[in-house]
């Protein structure tokens, strides 16, 4: 976001090292010895559009997968595939930069994600429960990412786990049903006359139909044989569909309710990318710049090296800086005093010889 916004004024950029004088000073100027680096060329404007281009993506994925407001854990494993061929892109382009940085992220993308056995099956398990895709969409996600034989191995582990959720989530649901079942239902009223008779012919011959359709099959059958819902309709409401046919698959609803309930990521996307944006809590809100530059410096440390770090010594001078800024405070407010009450008592002076 900080380099979109930097694109817009490249103009604005220009125009400062045509007319402004201390803008390129500043450049120019030594720090620590070293000479600052910039200002920026028009190599390095094209570069942080490149950038732009390829962070967007992962920014757009953070956006999805840290959402409160929606379900998460059925779009998760879509955003993973579209992030594989992302980078598996790059990492051929003709850019050096580009290609060199998509394969570095490639290598650290294969370590969480190459090996399907190491992906929690729940991921897999909402995109099938997902209607609108279901297990040909998620058998054309693994044919993207792995070989045949692997497809193979994770469509019938995806199917066996879910089998399994099936018949412990059917014990719950048969067990209810024979609660209701042992209350019974208040007898009916016999009804008579030839046009009720012939409804209730009908009724018994559409009940059998359908039983016939569905016999030996459980919900998850029925669900998987079904058509898919469009892909494409905008505005679907996972749960509202699982709750409009909650009657339909009544044990299927159940284990849909309870995975696509799972967020994928507890992480708000405000600090996905940010290390002080943990540390600037509403908690810590009071915390002065020095401060927070220790803790950002220390957290970087800590990840950097193992090593044992002295934090007694680089307290102490803190807490020194820290007094060196009060007595400075308190002496310049003295100083601004002083003058003050030397005319207040010029004055009482004055008044008492008159």
């Amino acid at each position: 976001m900080m380099l979109e916004v930097a694109l817009k004024f490249e103009k604005a950029f220009i125009m400062y090292e045509e007319e402004d004088d201390k803008f390129l000073s500043y450049f120019l100027e030594k720090e620590n010895g070293k000479k600052r680096i910039g200002p920026p060329t028009s190599i390095d404007r094209r570069s942080a559009f490149v950038f732009v281009q390829f962070l967007s993506t992962f920014y757009e994925v953070t956006l999805k997968i840290s959402g409160t407001l929606h379900v998460t854990s059925n779009n998760f494993y879509h955003e993973v595939c579209e992030i594989h061929n992302v980078l598996t892109e790059l990492a051929d382009a003709d850019d050096p930069l580009l290609s060199a940085m998509a394969a570095s992220m490639k290598e650290k993308y294969n370590k969480y994600w190459g090996n399907a056995d190491n992906i929690n099956p729940m991921l897999f398990l909402a995109v099938l429960l997902d209607p609108r895709y279901k297990m040909r969409y998620l058998k054309y996600c693994f044919e993207s990412l792995y070989d045949a034989e692997t497809v193979a191995m994770i469509t019938v582990k995806v199917e066996s786990i879910l089998q399994r959720l099936y018949a412990a989530y059917n014990v719950e649901v048969e067990g209810v049903m024979s609660s209701k079942e042992s209350i019974g239902d208040p007898p009916s009223k016999p009804t008579f006359g030839k046009e009720k008779q012939k409804r209730r012919l009908l009724q018994n011959y559409m009940e059998q139909q359908h039983m016939g359709i569905t016999e030996n099959k459980s919900d998850t059958d029925v669900y998987l044989a079904e058509e898919p819902v469009n892909p494409l309709m905008n505005k679907f409401d996972i749960l509202l569909w699982w709750k409009d046919n909650a009657s339909k698959y009544k044990t299927l609803s159940l284990i849909a309710k309870d995975i696509l309930v799972i967020p994928v990521s507890s992480v708000a996307s405000e600090s996905a990318f940010s290390t002080s944006g943990r540390i600037l809590d509403p908690f810590r809100s009071s915390l002065s710049p020095k401060m927070v530059e220790a803790l950002v410096c220390t957290q970087s440390w800590l990840k950097g090296s193992h090593e044992k770090t002295k934090f007694n010594k680089f307290l102490d001078e803190s807490h020194s800086y820290e007094l060196l800024e009060l007595e400075e405070d308190k002496e310049g407010k003295m100083k601004d005093i002083a003058p003050s009450t030397e005319k207040t008592m010029n004055k009482i002076i004055n008044v008492n010889d008159d």
